[in-house]
Protein backbone atom coordinates (compact mmCIF):
# COMPACT_ATOMS: atom_id res chain seq x y z
CA UNK A 1 0.00 0.00 0.00
CA UNK A 2 1.65 3.21 -1.05
CA UNK A 3 1.75 6.01 1.84
CA UNK A 4 1.84 9.66 0.67
CA UNK A 5 4.08 11.56 3.24
CA UNK A 6 2.85 14.73 4.42
CA UNK A 7 4.59 17.57 3.62
CA UNK A 8 3.47 18.97 7.07
CA UNK A 9 6.41 16.36 8.68
CA UNK A 10 9.27 17.41 9.92
CA UNK A 11 11.79 15.72 11.95
CA UNK A 12 12.77 18.17 14.02
CA UNK A 13 11.04 22.16 15.60
CA UNK A 14 14.32 23.78 14.18
CA UNK A 15 13.36 22.55 10.27
CA UNK A 16 10.71 25.37 11.05
CA UNK A 17 13.42 28.99 11.51
CA UNK A 18 13.05 31.01 8.47
CA UNK A 19 11.08 31.16 5.44
CA UNK A 20 8.82 33.53 7.22
CA UNK A 21 5.79 35.28 5.56
CA UNK A 22 5.56 38.60 4.87
CA UNK A 23 2.36 40.35 4.70
CA UNK A 24 1.37 44.07 3.60
CA UNK A 25 -0.06 46.19 5.77
CA UNK A 26 -3.46 48.02 5.16
CA UNK A 27 -3.23 51.37 4.19
CA UNK A 28 -5.85 52.41 6.90
CA UNK A 29 -3.13 51.71 9.40
CA UNK A 30 -0.34 53.92 8.28
CA UNK A 31 -2.50 56.76 6.15
CA UNK A 32 0.48 57.10 3.84
CA UNK A 33 0.37 57.92 0.11
CA UNK A 34 1.80 56.18 -2.47
CA UNK A 35 3.81 53.50 -0.18
CA UNK A 36 2.74 50.04 -0.10
CA UNK A 37 4.39 48.68 3.56
CA UNK A 38 5.40 45.26 4.39
CA UNK A 39 5.94 43.38 7.57
CA UNK A 40 8.30 40.31 8.02
CA UNK A 41 6.82 38.20 10.24
CA UNK A 42 9.90 37.17 11.95
CA UNK A 43 7.47 36.33 14.98
CA UNK A 44 6.61 33.19 13.27
CA UNK A 45 9.80 31.69 14.14
CA UNK A 46 9.25 28.18 15.42
CA UNK A 47 10.82 30.42 19.73
CA UNK A 48 9.22 33.24 18.83
CA UNK A 49 11.41 35.62 17.57
CA UNK A 50 14.23 36.58 14.44
CA UNK A 51 16.61 35.19 17.18
CA UNK A 52 15.65 31.83 16.03
CA UNK A 53 17.77 32.62 12.94
CA UNK A 54 20.42 33.68 14.94
CA UNK A 55 20.81 31.16 17.36
CA UNK A 56 20.52 28.76 14.97
CA UNK A 57 23.32 30.48 12.48
CA UNK A 58 25.91 30.57 15.80
CA UNK A 59 25.08 26.91 16.65
CA UNK A 60 25.28 25.61 13.03
CA UNK A 61 28.32 23.38 12.46
CA UNK A 62 29.35 23.51 16.15
CA UNK A 63 26.50 21.30 17.82
CA UNK A 64 28.86 18.28 17.79
CA UNK A 65 31.96 19.54 19.05
CA UNK A 66 30.11 21.21 21.73
CA UNK A 67 28.57 17.52 22.95
CA UNK A 68 31.91 16.11 22.72
CA UNK A 69 33.65 18.43 24.47
CA UNK A 70 30.54 18.32 27.33
CA UNK A 71 30.71 21.85 26.94
CA UNK A 72 28.48 24.66 28.21
CA UNK A 73 27.01 27.24 25.36
CA UNK A 74 27.43 30.80 27.36
CA UNK A 75 25.83 34.13 26.03
CA UNK A 76 24.76 37.47 27.04
CA UNK A 77 21.25 37.84 26.29
CA UNK A 78 17.94 39.27 28.68
CA UNK A 79 15.41 37.06 26.31
CA UNK A 80 14.90 35.76 22.72
CA UNK A 81 18.68 35.03 21.91
CA UNK A 82 18.86 33.60 25.24
CA UNK A 83 15.20 31.42 24.94
CA UNK A 84 16.23 30.57 21.17
CA UNK A 85 19.95 29.21 22.64
CA UNK A 86 17.80 27.24 25.25
CA UNK A 87 15.63 25.55 23.05
CA UNK A 88 18.30 24.38 20.68
CA UNK A 89 20.10 23.55 23.35
CA UNK A 90 17.51 21.78 24.97
CA UNK A 91 17.20 20.00 21.70
CA UNK A 92 20.40 18.33 21.32
CA UNK A 93 21.06 17.88 25.28
CA UNK A 94 23.42 20.97 25.52
CA UNK A 95 23.47 23.04 28.70
CA UNK A 96 22.57 27.09 28.59
CA UNK A 97 23.71 30.05 30.43
CA UNK A 98 23.01 33.84 29.81
CA UNK A 99 25.03 36.13 31.70
CA UNK A 100 22.83 39.64 32.24
CA UNK A 101 21.71 42.53 33.73
CA UNK A 102 19.48 43.67 31.51
CA UNK A 103 15.95 41.56 32.24
CA UNK A 104 13.52 44.07 33.29
CA UNK A 105 9.72 42.39 32.41
CA UNK A 106 9.31 39.76 34.95
CA UNK A 107 7.73 37.53 32.02
CA UNK A 108 10.92 36.93 30.17
CA UNK A 109 13.14 35.97 33.43
CA UNK A 110 10.18 33.10 33.91
CA UNK A 111 10.19 32.18 30.69
CA UNK A 112 13.46 31.72 30.57
CA UNK A 113 13.45 29.81 33.54
CA UNK A 114 11.21 27.80 32.96
CA UNK A 115 12.76 26.24 29.51
CA UNK A 116 15.68 25.59 31.34
CA UNK A 117 18.17 28.57 30.69
CA UNK A 118 21.00 29.06 34.18
CA UNK A 119 20.48 32.96 34.32
CA UNK A 120 23.37 34.63 35.93
CA UNK A 121 22.21 38.00 36.86
CA UNK A 122 24.75 40.40 37.27
CA UNK A 123 24.79 44.12 39.00
CA UNK A 124 23.89 46.65 36.43
CA UNK A 125 26.92 48.16 35.83
CA UNK A 126 29.19 45.52 34.96
CA UNK A 127 30.24 44.42 31.38
CA UNK A 128 28.57 41.17 30.64
CA UNK A 129 30.80 40.39 27.33
CA UNK A 130 33.99 40.54 29.60
CA UNK A 131 32.78 38.76 31.96
CA UNK A 132 31.50 35.69 29.93
CA UNK A 133 34.74 36.26 28.41
CA UNK A 134 36.68 36.13 32.32
CA UNK A 135 34.68 32.83 33.19
CA UNK A 136 35.79 31.29 29.58
CA UNK A 137 39.62 32.03 30.46
CA UNK A 138 39.05 30.74 33.84
CA UNK A 139 37.37 27.55 32.69
CA UNK A 140 37.85 27.27 28.77
CA UNK A 141 37.20 23.57 28.87
CA UNK A 142 33.42 24.32 30.38
CA UNK A 143 32.12 27.14 27.79
CA UNK A 144 31.51 27.73 24.49
CA UNK A 145 30.47 31.50 23.92
CA UNK A 146 28.41 32.01 20.93
CA UNK A 147 29.41 35.89 20.89
CA UNK A 148 26.72 37.25 19.23
CA UNK A 149 27.75 41.01 19.30
CA UNK A 150 31.02 40.00 17.21
CA UNK A 151 30.26 36.54 15.65
CA UNK A 152 30.22 36.83 11.57
CA UNK A 153 27.21 33.99 11.30
CA UNK A 154 25.07 36.53 13.31
CA UNK A 155 25.20 38.73 9.60
CA UNK A 156 25.47 35.73 7.80
CA UNK A 157 22.19 34.25 8.61
CA UNK A 158 20.48 37.25 8.59
CA UNK A 159 21.80 38.04 4.69
CA UNK A 160 18.83 34.74 3.75
CA UNK A 161 16.53 36.84 5.33
CA UNK A 162 17.20 39.50 3.47
CA UNK A 163 16.62 37.01 0.46
CA UNK A 164 13.62 35.88 1.49
CA UNK A 165 12.20 39.85 1.48
CA UNK A 166 13.97 40.34 -2.17
CA UNK A 167 12.09 36.62 -3.23
CA UNK A 168 8.71 37.66 -2.07
CA UNK A 169 8.69 41.33 -2.90
CA UNK A 170 10.91 42.43 -5.14
CA UNK A 171 13.18 45.84 -3.93
CA UNK A 172 12.95 47.56 -1.57
CA UNK A 173 13.19 51.28 -1.28
CA UNK A 174 13.43 51.65 2.72
CA UNK A 175 13.72 49.35 5.31
CA UNK A 176 13.12 49.75 8.97
CA UNK A 177 14.92 47.77 11.85
CA UNK A 178 15.39 48.34 15.47
CA UNK A 179 19.34 48.25 16.42
CA UNK A 180 19.68 46.10 19.70
CA UNK A 181 23.09 44.09 18.88
CA UNK A 182 22.92 45.16 15.04
CA UNK A 183 23.55 41.79 13.57
CA UNK A 184 20.08 40.90 12.18
CA UNK A 185 19.48 44.31 10.35
CA UNK A 186 23.49 44.23 8.76
CA UNK A 187 22.85 40.73 7.51
CA UNK A 188 19.00 41.99 6.04
CA UNK A 189 20.54 45.80 4.78
CA UNK A 190 23.12 44.22 2.97
CA UNK A 191 21.13 41.83 0.76
CA UNK A 192 18.61 44.83 0.50
CA UNK A 193 20.92 47.13 -0.58
CA UNK A 194 22.68 45.06 -2.39
CA UNK A 195 19.73 44.31 -5.19
CA UNK A 196 18.68 48.36 -4.65
CA UNK A 197 22.01 50.67 -4.47
CA UNK A 198 19.81 53.62 -3.62
CA UNK A 199 18.23 51.95 -0.51
CA UNK A 200 17.49 53.90 2.42
CA UNK A 201 17.55 52.32 5.67
CA UNK A 202 16.63 53.63 8.91
CA UNK A 203 17.69 52.42 12.60
CA UNK A 204 15.06 52.43 15.24
CA UNK A 205 16.35 53.42 18.71
CA UNK A 206 14.44 53.70 22.04
CA UNK A 207 14.38 57.96 23.13
CA UNK A 208 16.17 58.82 25.39
CA UNK A 209 12.98 59.48 27.62
CA UNK A 210 11.95 55.84 27.38
CA UNK A 211 12.94 52.03 27.79
CA UNK A 212 11.44 49.33 25.39
CA UNK A 213 13.34 45.75 25.86
CA UNK A 214 15.25 44.59 23.01
CA UNK A 215 16.15 48.41 21.64
CA UNK A 216 18.99 50.24 22.20
CA UNK A 217 19.65 53.85 23.00
CA UNK A 218 21.57 56.55 21.00
CA UNK A 219 24.26 56.47 23.98
CA UNK A 220 24.50 52.62 24.04
CA UNK A 221 24.75 52.38 20.12
CA UNK A 222 28.34 51.75 20.49
CA UNK A 223 28.18 48.73 22.73
CA UNK A 224 26.91 47.13 20.09
CA UNK A 225 30.03 45.51 17.77
CA UNK A 226 28.12 45.58 14.88
CA UNK A 227 26.86 48.83 14.84
CA UNK A 228 28.12 51.48 12.45
CA UNK A 229 26.52 54.88 11.93
CA UNK A 230 27.71 54.58 8.32
CA UNK A 231 25.56 51.85 8.06
CA UNK A 232 21.96 53.99 8.19
CA UNK A 233 20.62 56.75 6.79
CA UNK A 234 19.02 57.82 9.56
CA UNK A 235 18.07 56.95 13.33
CA UNK A 236 14.98 57.63 14.59
CA UNK A 237 14.14 57.71 18.68
CA UNK A 238 10.91 56.21 19.32
CA UNK A 239 9.32 56.32 22.65
CA UNK A 240 7.43 53.77 24.86
CA UNK A 241 4.13 55.30 24.33
CA UNK A 242 4.71 55.60 20.70
CA UNK A 243 5.72 52.01 20.27
CA UNK A 244 2.85 50.51 22.06
CA UNK A 245 0.63 52.75 20.03
CA UNK A 246 1.26 50.90 16.96
CA UNK A 247 1.75 47.60 17.80
CA UNK A 248 -1.50 48.03 18.91
CA UNK A 249 -2.58 48.94 15.89
CA UNK A 250 -1.07 45.51 14.36
CA UNK A 251 -2.62 43.68 16.57
CA UNK A 252 -6.29 45.05 16.33
CA UNK A 253 -5.97 46.26 12.89
CA UNK A 254 -4.44 42.68 11.62
CA UNK A 255 -4.30 40.21 13.84
CA UNK A 256 -0.24 40.64 14.23
CA UNK A 257 0.42 39.85 17.56
CA UNK A 258 3.55 41.50 17.49
CA UNK A 259 6.20 42.94 20.35
CA UNK A 260 6.95 46.29 21.25
CA UNK A 261 10.15 46.65 19.13
CA UNK A 262 7.99 45.53 16.18
CA UNK A 263 5.75 48.78 17.23
CA UNK A 264 8.57 50.84 17.21
CA UNK A 265 9.54 50.03 13.91
CA UNK A 266 5.97 50.71 12.50
CA UNK A 267 5.71 53.81 13.99
CA UNK A 268 9.41 54.99 12.32
CA UNK A 269 8.32 53.73 9.21
CA UNK A 270 5.21 56.04 9.54
CA UNK A 271 6.85 59.10 11.01
CA UNK A 272 9.50 58.71 8.40
CA UNK A 273 7.11 58.03 5.29
CA UNK A 274 4.99 60.92 6.56
CA UNK A 275 7.74 63.32 6.56
CA UNK A 276 8.39 62.49 3.29
CA UNK A 277 4.72 63.40 2.30
CA UNK A 278 4.94 66.47 4.01
CA UNK A 279 8.13 67.60 2.35
CA UNK A 280 7.11 67.06 -1.24
CA UNK A 281 3.99 68.64 -0.20
CA UNK A 282 5.75 72.06 0.93
CA UNK A 283 7.14 71.84 -2.00
CA UNK A 284 4.21 71.32 -4.72
CA UNK A 285 5.16 67.99 -5.38
CA UNK A 286 3.07 65.62 -4.40
CA UNK A 287 2.11 64.38 -7.43
CA UNK A 288 5.70 63.50 -8.67
CA UNK A 289 6.81 61.17 -5.43
CA UNK A 290 7.69 57.51 -6.84
CA UNK A 291 5.61 55.09 -5.72
CA UNK A 292 7.60 53.03 -2.95
CA UNK A 293 7.89 49.48 -1.10
CA UNK A 294 8.70 49.99 2.41
CA UNK A 295 9.89 46.97 4.96
CA UNK A 296 9.77 46.34 8.97
CA UNK A 297 10.58 43.29 10.73
CA UNK A 298 8.00 41.68 13.58
CA UNK A 299 10.80 40.76 15.53
CA UNK A 300 8.99 38.74 18.18
CA UNK A 301 5.46 38.50 19.73
CA UNK A 302 3.33 39.98 22.41
CA UNK A 303 3.04 38.01 24.89
CA UNK A 304 6.30 37.86 26.16
CA UNK A 305 5.68 41.73 27.48
CA UNK A 306 1.99 41.71 29.45
CA UNK A 307 3.44 43.40 32.16
CA UNK A 308 5.36 45.79 30.13
CA UNK A 309 2.35 47.04 27.95
CA UNK A 310 -0.02 47.95 31.05
CA UNK A 311 -1.28 50.98 30.40
CA UNK A 312 -2.16 51.47 34.15
CA UNK A 313 1.04 50.76 36.21
CA UNK A 314 2.17 52.37 38.99
CA UNK A 315 5.76 52.22 41.22
CA UNK A 316 6.07 52.47 45.21
CA UNK A 317 9.31 53.77 46.38
CA UNK A 318 10.39 55.13 49.91
CA UNK A 319 13.16 57.21 51.29
CA UNK A 320 13.46 56.42 54.99
CA UNK A 321 9.90 56.00 54.93
CA UNK A 322 8.90 59.34 53.52
CA UNK A 323 6.35 56.93 50.46
CA UNK A 324 6.14 57.73 46.45
CA UNK A 325 3.72 56.45 44.10
CA UNK A 326 5.22 57.33 40.66
CA UNK A 327 2.86 56.91 37.85
CA UNK A 328 5.03 57.34 34.34
CA UNK A 329 4.03 60.41 31.67
CA UNK A 330 5.37 58.01 29.02
CA UNK A 331 3.33 55.37 29.93
CA UNK A 332 -0.13 57.60 30.92
CA UNK A 333 0.03 60.88 29.06
CA UNK A 334 -2.59 62.65 31.03
CA UNK A 335 -1.99 64.17 34.35
CA UNK A 336 -3.78 62.22 37.07
CA UNK A 337 -5.95 65.01 38.87
CA UNK A 338 -7.02 65.31 42.42
CA UNK A 339 -9.40 62.86 42.80
CA UNK A 340 -6.96 60.12 41.46
CA UNK A 341 -4.12 61.37 43.46
CA UNK A 342 -6.31 61.07 46.97
CA UNK A 343 -7.36 57.67 45.76
CA UNK A 344 -4.32 55.94 44.82
CA UNK A 345 -2.20 57.64 47.79
CA UNK A 346 -4.74 56.96 50.58
CA UNK A 347 -3.61 53.37 52.83
CA UNK A 348 -7.02 52.51 53.00
CA UNK A 349 -8.54 52.75 49.90
CA UNK A 350 -5.21 52.98 47.11
CA UNK A 351 -1.86 51.92 47.85
CA UNK A 352 -0.58 53.97 50.66
CA UNK A 353 2.10 57.13 50.01
CA UNK A 354 2.63 60.50 51.14
CA UNK A 355 2.52 61.68 47.54
CA UNK A 356 2.74 60.73 43.93
CA UNK A 357 5.40 61.78 41.09
CA UNK A 358 4.63 62.04 37.68
CA UNK A 359 6.98 62.78 35.21
CA UNK A 360 9.51 62.11 33.36
CA UNK A 361 9.55 65.00 30.67
CA UNK A 362 13.16 65.70 29.78
CA UNK A 363 14.62 68.81 28.92
CA UNK A 364 17.61 68.72 26.40
CA UNK A 365 20.18 71.03 25.77
CA UNK A 366 21.84 71.12 22.18
CA UNK A 367 23.71 68.31 20.40
CA UNK A 368 23.40 65.78 17.88
CA UNK A 369 22.33 62.39 17.26
CA UNK A 370 25.50 60.88 18.71
CA UNK A 371 26.62 63.69 21.19
CA UNK A 372 23.60 64.81 22.72
CA UNK A 373 23.55 67.36 24.87
CA UNK A 374 23.02 67.61 28.45
CA UNK A 375 19.73 66.44 29.58
CA UNK A 376 17.75 67.50 32.70
CA UNK A 377 14.51 64.91 34.30
CA UNK A 378 12.28 67.07 35.30
CA UNK A 379 8.67 65.74 36.88
CA UNK A 380 5.74 66.95 38.94
CA UNK A 381 5.62 65.51 42.51
CA UNK A 382 1.92 66.07 44.81
CA UNK A 383 0.78 65.74 48.28
CA UNK A 384 -1.30 62.85 49.19
CA UNK A 385 -4.26 65.63 49.32
CA UNK A 386 -3.42 66.52 45.82
CA UNK A 387 -1.82 69.97 46.30
CA UNK A 388 1.46 70.26 44.22
CA UNK A 389 5.40 70.15 45.63
CA UNK A 390 7.59 73.11 44.71
CA UNK A 391 10.16 71.49 46.86
CA UNK A 392 11.02 67.53 47.33
CA UNK A 393 14.55 66.31 48.10
CA UNK A 394 13.28 62.70 48.73
CA UNK A 395 11.04 63.00 45.93
CA UNK A 396 14.03 64.12 43.88
CA UNK A 397 16.11 61.17 44.89
CA UNK A 398 12.73 58.38 44.51
CA UNK A 399 12.60 59.54 40.81
CA UNK A 400 16.19 59.58 40.05
CA UNK A 401 15.85 55.83 41.66
CA UNK A 402 13.39 55.34 39.39
CA UNK A 403 14.85 56.43 36.36
CA UNK A 404 17.64 54.27 37.00
CA UNK A 405 15.51 51.08 37.25
CA UNK A 406 14.04 51.15 34.41
CA UNK A 407 17.31 52.12 32.77
CA UNK A 408 16.02 55.22 31.27
CA UNK A 409 19.58 56.69 32.36
CA UNK A 410 23.26 55.06 32.31
CA UNK A 411 25.27 58.06 33.88
CA UNK A 412 26.09 58.12 37.48
CA UNK A 413 25.04 61.31 38.16
CA UNK A 414 22.05 63.43 36.51
CA UNK A 415 20.17 66.77 36.76
CA UNK A 416 16.27 66.90 38.14
CA UNK A 417 14.13 69.71 38.29
CA UNK A 418 10.85 69.79 40.19
CA UNK A 419 8.88 73.41 39.79
CA UNK A 420 11.34 75.83 40.03
CA UNK A 421 13.95 73.68 41.56
CA UNK A 422 16.66 72.47 39.84
CA UNK A 423 18.90 69.91 41.71
CA UNK A 424 21.89 67.25 41.14
CA UNK A 425 21.25 63.91 42.36
CA UNK A 426 24.36 60.94 42.50
CA UNK A 427 24.20 57.29 42.12
CA UNK A 428 26.89 56.00 44.49
CA UNK A 429 26.57 52.01 44.14
CA UNK A 430 25.71 49.94 41.06
CA UNK A 431 22.40 49.18 42.15
CA UNK A 432 21.51 52.63 42.35
CA UNK A 433 20.16 52.10 45.96
CA UNK A 434 22.64 54.63 47.91
CA UNK A 435 21.96 58.27 46.58
CA UNK A 436 22.95 62.29 46.96
CA UNK A 437 20.80 64.86 46.30
CA UNK A 438 22.30 68.29 45.97
CA UNK A 439 20.30 71.59 45.99
CA UNK A 440 21.48 74.50 43.60
CA UNK A 441 20.11 76.91 45.28
CA UNK A 442 21.19 77.62 48.67
CA UNK A 443 18.68 77.68 51.40
CA UNK A 444 17.80 80.94 53.09
CA UNK A 445 16.55 82.07 56.55
CA UNK A 446 13.62 84.63 55.80
CA UNK A 447 12.88 85.55 59.59
CA UNK A 448 11.31 84.27 62.97
CA UNK A 449 7.24 83.53 63.60
CA UNK A 450 5.65 83.11 66.37
CA UNK A 451 2.68 80.51 66.88
CA UNK A 452 1.15 79.74 70.30
CA UNK A 453 3.50 81.71 72.24
CA UNK A 454 6.53 79.99 70.71
CA UNK A 455 9.06 80.64 68.18
CA UNK A 456 10.22 78.83 64.62
CA UNK A 457 12.77 79.78 61.88
CA UNK A 458 11.53 80.31 58.86
CA UNK A 459 13.21 78.93 56.23
CA UNK A 460 12.75 78.69 52.96
CA UNK A 461 14.21 76.09 50.29
CA UNK A 462 11.27 76.05 47.42
CA UNK A 463 8.48 75.82 49.78
CA UNK A 464 8.49 77.51 53.17
CA UNK A 465 9.77 75.67 56.50
CA UNK A 466 9.05 76.49 60.18
CA UNK A 467 11.89 74.86 62.33
CA UNK A 468 11.66 74.64 66.06
CA UNK A 469 14.32 73.33 68.55
CA UNK A 470 12.79 71.62 71.34
CA UNK A 471 14.22 69.04 73.74
CA UNK A 472 12.26 66.36 73.41
CA UNK A 473 10.48 66.26 70.03
CA UNK A 474 7.73 63.42 69.37
CA UNK A 475 5.04 62.51 67.01
CA UNK A 476 2.80 64.04 69.35
CA UNK A 477 4.40 66.99 69.95
CA UNK A 478 4.68 67.94 66.13
CA UNK A 479 1.00 66.51 65.46
CA UNK A 480 0.24 69.33 67.71
CA UNK A 481 2.47 72.24 67.00
CA UNK A 482 1.92 71.37 62.77
CA UNK A 483 -2.27 71.53 63.66
CA UNK A 484 -1.73 74.80 65.65
CA UNK A 485 0.51 76.50 62.38
CA UNK A 486 -1.82 75.71 59.45
CA UNK A 487 -5.14 76.56 61.81
CA UNK A 488 -3.55 80.48 61.47
CA UNK A 489 -4.26 80.43 58.29
CA UNK A 490 -1.04 82.79 58.22
CA UNK A 491 0.33 80.16 55.11
CA UNK A 492 -2.38 79.79 52.49
CA UNK A 493 -0.31 77.68 50.10
CA UNK A 494 0.76 75.54 53.56
CA UNK A 495 4.19 74.96 55.32
CA UNK A 496 6.57 72.29 56.76
CA UNK A 497 6.38 72.10 60.53
CA UNK A 498 9.78 70.68 61.93
CA UNK A 499 10.92 70.30 65.73
CA UNK A 500 14.61 69.40 66.00
CA UNK A 501 17.05 68.10 69.03
CA UNK A 502 20.44 68.66 68.63
CA UNK A 503 22.04 65.59 70.33
CA UNK A 504 25.77 66.69 69.48
CA UNK A 505 27.95 68.51 66.61
CA UNK A 506 27.31 65.42 64.43
CA UNK A 507 24.08 64.11 65.14
CA UNK A 508 20.25 65.81 65.43
CA UNK A 509 16.64 64.38 65.45
CA UNK A 510 14.08 65.59 63.40
CA UNK A 511 10.14 65.20 63.81
CA UNK A 512 8.39 66.11 60.54
CA UNK A 513 4.80 67.97 60.02
CA UNK A 514 4.51 68.09 56.20
CA UNK A 515 1.84 70.63 54.37
CA UNK A 516 -0.87 68.22 52.64
CA UNK A 517 0.36 65.28 53.96
CA UNK A 518 0.33 65.76 58.00
CA UNK A 519 2.86 63.85 60.38
CA UNK A 520 5.95 61.98 58.03
CA UNK A 521 8.26 59.79 59.09
CA UNK A 522 11.11 61.75 57.17
CA UNK A 523 11.30 64.44 54.72
CA UNK A 524 13.93 65.50 52.87
CA UNK A 525 13.24 69.32 52.55
CA UNK A 526 12.51 69.16 55.98
CA UNK A 527 16.01 67.30 56.95
CA UNK A 528 17.44 69.99 54.97
CA UNK A 529 15.77 73.10 56.45
CA UNK A 530 16.00 71.60 60.30
CA UNK A 531 19.88 71.12 59.71
CA UNK A 532 20.31 75.00 57.64
CA UNK A 533 18.40 76.16 60.46
CA UNK A 534 20.37 75.33 63.66
CA UNK A 535 23.57 75.56 61.71
CA UNK A 536 25.18 77.28 64.07
CA UNK A 537 25.38 74.69 66.83
CA UNK A 538 26.11 71.56 64.72
CA UNK A 539 29.39 70.16 62.13
CA UNK A 540 29.36 70.72 58.10
CA UNK A 541 28.58 66.72 58.31
CA UNK A 542 26.34 65.20 60.33
CA UNK A 543 23.84 62.48 60.54
CA UNK A 544 19.78 63.36 60.81
CA UNK A 545 17.81 60.76 62.58
CA UNK A 546 14.12 60.55 61.93
CA UNK A 547 11.88 58.51 63.04
CA UNK A 548 11.98 56.80 59.02
CA UNK A 549 15.81 55.66 59.53
CA UNK A 550 19.03 58.08 59.54
CA UNK A 551 20.91 60.28 56.81
CA UNK A 552 23.64 62.05 56.13
CA UNK A 553 24.14 66.07 55.29
CA UNK A 554 26.81 68.33 53.98
CA UNK A 555 25.81 71.63 54.69
CA UNK A 556 28.87 72.86 52.75
CA UNK A 557 27.13 71.31 49.40
CA UNK A 558 23.66 71.41 50.70
CA UNK A 559 23.24 67.50 50.06
CA UNK A 560 21.69 64.82 51.72
CA UNK A 561 22.56 61.09 51.23
CA UNK A 562 20.35 58.45 52.02
CA UNK A 563 19.32 55.31 50.96
CA UNK A 564 16.26 54.30 48.34
CA UNK A 565 14.06 51.36 47.66
CA UNK A 566 11.37 49.79 45.41
CA UNK A 567 8.17 48.55 47.53
CA UNK A 568 5.89 47.43 45.23
CA UNK A 569 4.35 47.83 41.75
CA UNK A 570 0.98 47.29 40.49
CA UNK A 571 -1.78 48.56 38.28
CA UNK A 572 -4.32 51.16 39.18
CA UNK A 573 -8.43 51.15 37.66
CA UNK A 574 -9.47 54.06 35.89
Amino acid sequence: MFVKKSNRLISKITDLIGNTPIIKIDDKLHGLKGVELYAKLEYLNPFGSLKDRTAKGMLDGSIEEIKAGEKRVIETSSGNTAKALQCICNINGIEFTTVTNRIRVSESKNILKFIGVDVFEVPKGVDTVAKIEEMCAKEPAKYYHTTQYTNPKNVATHKKTGQEILDDIGSVDYFFHVLGTSGSGKGITETLKADNPHLKKIGVVTSAESYIPGIRSMLELNDCGFFSKEDYDAIEGISAEEAKIYMKRMCRGMGILAGVSSGASFAAAVRVLKKREKDAQSQGKVDQLKPIKAVFVVCDRLETYANFIKENRFHKYHALGNTYIIIDAGENPTLPDKDFIVKICHKEFGAGADGLIYGPFIIESKGDDFSPGELTYEYRAFNKDGSEVKSALFATMIFAKYLKDKEAVKENSIRVKIANQTLNVDFLDREATNLKVTMITEPVVTGIKQFGGKEYINVYLGNENLVREEETPTKESIIERGEEVHASGEFPDGVNIQLVKVISKKHIQVETYDRGVGYALASGTSVMASCFAVRNKISSQLSVHTPGGICTVNLKEYSITAEVFKILEGEFEI
